[in-house]
């Protein structure tokens, strides 16, 4: 009992904010036309700030994990495999298989990555999980623009692919961190001040802009590709991935960060690609919203396990 409440008081930020999303959504504070701006703000600017901050002042000799970085790598492209595999046997639509099978493996890792590491750990330790979101996020963006190609009938060149990594704002913001600590290079204060007032508005903005985004309307006509994705997505692949990492003795922050890589609602951004791509547009919206709602509970009955079974 007294896990289940710590753990609560922990995450008590996360409920809070979303439900303040969702209330000035109501309210029409935060409109929908809104949204897509908002998120667009919230990766590239905050996000993209968070990770840079975080990366920048972090020990990489005490961060760096080889091992967790490689076993990331694998299992993301093995949930890919599975994910496709059961989809197309599972829905005769192609724009729905395409958007199913890969919730799961797509997680929202890029933003709840941080928000689960810092509040569970503290800012000045999630290093470590900015470098696997640095690892795993551009691989989910690579997986998603050749899945989309292929369901076309199209063929994904390795132009379109690296150009879509280069201008990934998440790498970007690693990319020239890693420059500084390779280089030794050190940013003025009175620049690295403002940098970390942003980094620091990343969690709470970004969860009340999720909290606003959150809308259940059309489920009834997608009921069973929500319900099947959700169970995957939520319950499946952590359930699977999850003990392979404590078997190979992944602990604490690490063990957190990869629960939230493989256990965490679909990615905000799959919808906007799914339109663009000749995906079920619709049918992912209403996923990332099931997930992150369900997620909400989901990560914290996970979350109290691991604490309760010792794993941090």
């Amino acid at each position: 009992m007294a896990v289940l409440w710590e753990t609560f008081q922990s995450l008590f930020p996360i409920y809070f904010y979303i439900l303040l999303g969702a209330f000035l959504r109501k309210a029409k504070v935060l409109p929908k036309s809104l949204e897509a701006p908002l998120n667009q703000i919230v990766f590239v600017v905050f996000i993209s700030t968070a990770l840079f901050v975080s990366v920048y002042q972090t020990d990489l000799a005490q961060a760096l994990d080889a091992k967790a970085m490689v076993f990331s790598l694998l299992a993301v492209l093995a949930q890919a495999g599975m994910g496709m595999t059961w989809a197309l046997k599972t829905f005769k639509s192609r724009p729905q298989a395409s958007v199913v099978g890969q919730t799961f493996y797509r997680s929202n890792f890029g933003l709840l990555g941080i928000v689960y590491g810092s509040l569970l750990f503290g800012a000045q330790h999630i290093g470590q999980a900015s470098l696997l979101i640095a690892i795993i996020v551009p691989l989910y963006n690579i997986i998603s623009v050749i899945i989309f190609e292929v369901m076309k009938g199209g063929r994904p060149t390795l132009k379109a692919i690296l150009l879509n990594v280069a201008k990934n704002p998440i790498v970007l913001a690693v990319s020239t961190a890693m420059v500084f600590q390779l280089t030794g290079w050190q940013l003025p204060g009175m620049l690295l001040k403002p940098l970390d007032q942003i980094a620091h508005a990343a969690t709470p903005l970004s969860l009340i802009v999720a909290g606003s985004a959150l809308t259940f309307m059309g489920l009834k006509d997608n009921r069973r590709p929500i319900i099947l994705a959700s169970i995957t997505r939520l319950l499946v692949v952590p359930l699977l991935f999850v003990p392979m990492a404590i078997f190979l003795g992944f602990r604490d922050i690490t063990l957190v960060s990869l629960l939230v890589a493989f256990g965490g609602p679909v990615a905000t951004p799959l919808p906007a690609m799914a339109y663009q791509a000749g995906g079920d547009g619709e049918l992912a919206a209403q996923i990332v919203a099931v997930t992150s709602f369900l997620s909400i509970f989901s990560l914290h009955a996970f979350i109290v396990l691991l604490r309760t079974l010792g794993y941090w």
